[in-house]
């Protein structure tokens, strides 16, 4: 499946999964205290954003600048701040579990280790290098519309 459509699957399942996740720890804890952290996280995310968020921007800028798109990584200095806040600020507990995740070196290292290995396997598995001799070019059934015949409607 293409991102975009996991990207449009995850941004129907993930209120879902919110919503749920709410229910379960305010089942655990109480509907109050379940509000209550709801609402703090959401601003513990906004005060990390406006005290590191402009330092850590200025850093990525700069590091953007000097090496372009290969600047956008989680081991770039700030991105991994920026987008944990970001995160944080969201509503939810999914999202806050991400991005308190995300100020933790470890679990950074392993998911910019893991999200690196799935990129490297998902470009080699696109990239078939074959001898001139040893290919055929053959039209793309897929795109051929088929016209109707004439006389119906």
């Amino acid at each position: 499946m293409s991102l975009v459509k996991w990207l449009f699957i995850g941004l129907i399942a993930l209120p879902a999964a919110e919503l749920l996740a709410f229910v379960m720890v305010a089942s655990l804890i109480g509907w109050l205290r379940a509000a209550a952290l709801f609402v703090g996280t959401s601003v513990v995310g906004v005060l990390l954003l406006r005290k590191s968020g402009r330092a850590d921007l200025a850093r990525f800028r700069a590091a953007f600048a000097e090496q372009g798109v290969r600047a956008v990584h989680l081991e770039t200095p700030g991105v991994a701040t920026i987008i944990g806040g970001i995160l944080l600020t969201f509503p939810g507990f999914i999202t806050d579990a991400l991005g308190a995740a995300l100020f933790v070196p470890i679990i950074r290292r392993w998911t910019t280790a893991r999200l690196a290995t799935l990129a490297r396997d998902r470009r080699q598995d696109r990239v078939i290098d074959l001898e001139p001799g040893e290919w055929r070019q053959i039209p793309d059934q897929r795109r051929r519309r088929r016209r109707k015949p004439k006389g119906s409607a």
